[in-house]
Formats: C-alpha cells, sequence, structure tokens
C-alpha cells in the first residue's frame, strides 16, 4: 500500500497537477490546473439524487466540467471533487457516471483524491495531518493534556467506525471500493489515515440513506432533546442519530421515501477531519445508547405485529442499542395500516 501511494503520487506529479493556491480550497485548486492544462475546469453544484454519483465528470470541446451534488457536506464535496480531478488528470477511462469505469480505476481515484487532499490539507496548515510546527507546539503541551487530547480522538474514531458498521450492516448494499485493493469490500479499516478514509465513508453512506432522511423526524427529535435541556451540540447529535434512524428503517422496510425536504449535514471546514470526526462520534453515541433516539423510532416507524401471529417472532432490532419491540394493532397511528415492518 505505501509503495502503491508512492507511485501514484509521482504519477499525479508528472500530470502536471500544481501546488494548491490560496485559499486552499478545491474550487481555486481546479482553476489552478484548468491554466495549467490549458483547458478551463470549472466546479458546478447541482441536486443529484442518491441513485446518482455523488461527483460527474463531463468532458466538453472547450472546458471539462466538474458536476457535484449541491446536498454534499463540505468535506465530503471536497474529496469528490478531488476524485474527479484524479480521473481527469490521470486520463481514466469512462462515462460521466462511472457506469463502465473498472473497479481498480475508481480505487485509484478515490486513493489520488486521497493523496491531493493530504497535500492541500498540508498546504493550508490544517490539522489533519502533524507538520514541524504542530509538533513543536505539542512538545510545549502537558503530558496530561496531551494524552487526553489523545484519548478523546482514539475514542471518537472507535465511535465513528461503529458508526459505519451499523449504517453498513443496515444497508448491505452500500459498498466502497478499497483503496488498497480495488475491489468492493463491506469497510476497510487501519492505516495511519484512518480517521480521514472513515469519515468520507460514513459522509458515502449516508448520502444513500438521504432519499429515506425525513426534515419532520429531524424536527420532532430536536424538540424532545430541546424537552430535556441538553447543549446545542447533544440536541444536533439526538436530531441527526434519530433521522438516521428512522431512514434506515424506512429503507429496510421498502416503505415510500420521505416526501419532505431531504436532510442535509452541517457543512464545516475543509480541513477539520478531527472536529468532523467528532460530531460523527456524538451522533454515533446517540444512535446507539440515547432512549430519545429509540423513542423517536418507536413513534415514526413502530413494528407492528403481522397478521399472521402462529408463530412468535423474536423482537425486531434496528442496530445495536435500538432495540424495537412488536407493538400491538391497538397502537398504530390512526389512518395508517398495519404493516409488518
Amino acid at each position: 500500500m505505501l509503495w502503491a501511494r508512492a507511485r501514484l503520487a509521482r504519477r499525479l506529479r508528472k500530470a502536471g497537477v500544481p501546488p494548491p493556491p490560496a485559499p486552499y480550497t478545491v474550487d481555486a485548486w481546479c482553476e489552478a490546473i484548468g491554466r495549467v492544462r490549458g483547458r478551463p475546469l470549472h466546479v458546478r453544484g447541482e441536486r443529484l439524487g442518491a441513485e446518482h454519483p455523488p461527483g460527474l465528470l463531463v468532458r466538453l470541446d472547450g472546458a471539462d466540467y466538474i458536476i457535484i451534488d449541491a446536498a454534499l457536506p463540505t468535506l465530503g464535496r471536497a474529496q469528490t471533487v478531488l476524485h474527479e480531478v484524479a480521473h481527469l488528470v490521470l486520463d481514466h477511462d469512462g462515462d460521466a457516471l462511472h457506469a463502465d469505469v473498472d473497479a481498480a480505476l475508481e480505487a485509484e481515484a478515490e486513493l489520488a483524491a486521497d493523496l491531493l487532499y493530504q497535500q492541500m490539507a498540508q498546504a493550508a496548515g490544517s490539522t489533519a495531518e502533524p507538520c514541524t510546527r504542530q509538533v513543536a507546539a505539542l512538545s510545549r503541551v502537558p503530558w496530561r493534556l496531551w494524552s487526553s487530547r489523545r484519548w478523546t480522538d482514539l475514542r471518537a474514531d472507535w465511535h465513528v467506525t461503529q458508526l459505519w458498521m451499523t449504517l453498513r450492516a443496515g444497508m448491505p448494499d452500500a459498498k466502497i471500493i478499497s483503496t488498497s485493493t480495488g475491489e468492493q469490500l463491506p469497510v476497510e479499516v487501519g492505516g495511519r489515515h484512518h480517521r480521514h478514509r472513515r469519515v468520507i465513508e460514513v459522509h458515502d453512506a449516508l448520502r444513500l440513506l438521504r432519499p429515506w432522511c425525513s426534515g419532520q423526524v429531524h424536527d420532532s427529535a430536536e424538540r424532545r432533546a430541546l424537552r430535556y435541556r441538553l447543549d446545542s451540540a447533544a440536541v444536533a447529535a439526538v436530531a441527526e442519530a434519530a433521522t438516521v434512524a428512522v431512514a434506515l428503517r424506512r429503507r429496510q422496510a421498502a416503505l415510500p421515501l420521505a416526501d419532505d425536504s431531504p436532510f442535509v449535514a452541517a457543512p464545516l471546514d475543509v480541513t477539520d477531519v478531527r472536529a468532523e470526526a467528532r460530531r460523527l462520534a456524538r451522533m454515533s453515541r446517540a444512535l446507539h445508547d440515547s432512549p430519545l433516539v429509540a423513542a423517536e423510532v418507536d413513534c415514526w416507524v413502530p413494528v407492528i405485529a403481522s397478521a399472521d401471529t402462529s408463530e412468535a417472532s423474536p423482537p425486531a432490532t434496528l442496530a445495536r442499542g435500538l432495540p424495537v419491540m412488536p407493538l400491538p394493532d391497538s397502537a398504530t397511528r390512526p389512518g395508517r395500516p398495519a404493516r409488518a415492518v
């Protein structure tokens, strides 16, 4: 894997990818890449459904265009743009919808996007990867404080991984392309860039789940959390976790898509992977442990006993920590037919 990263970094340099210019955003970098290539490279945001890739590369006679799902969070948007940039500068074949792109090329483009993101983050002085200045600053931090921060990061990484495993268990068809082997895998763990990769994979899974996410569920969970006087971060975590939990159940049961506005994650600084990992970790803890989230699941997608009750069935489970027991027919909402979920 280390040699593969080194070879790909060398290919990107030979392809003439310029260093990321200030203000160290993907849009500014795409403009610089377009000038070096002699063909303008434009980034456009559009409303793309979950049935489409999060990004499309369209080559026209006079310019190249990268079409990005406008609902992507900032970090996911940057990764997707860089993925399409990799397809462009590495001269990958395939159509805009990636329908005929080889899995190995997709893995190469994703690994190249990781390398490009790290280059941009380092140029911007990001905390995503320690630099010499940060190492020197850490040497002056008391050991107890440094150890506490390190332990907080490790716990956050563990909860983010648990969130990914829950999303993967609820969506068996949602697979990623391994940047190590080019094959479809349920999860890829390990490596020094594990945090960035896991955050991106969670974003990809949440995007596939978005059509079932409901703004009404989000608002209901937010009001419930406010009644318990939780702080703003906890309220946001409960609301997002409940939205995801209910959406998972709706998707598993093949219920209709949500008819209100799709749920969109709050945008964050493109270089702040640590902050995004901690936000996702809070959502993961709420998803698995919060009784408020379980209450929202019971409210919005109750498990109704099927018409055939001759054989007892075990309690249904959404995910670890979220048991949902079958409810009697009298507990259904008025006007809502009983059905097995």
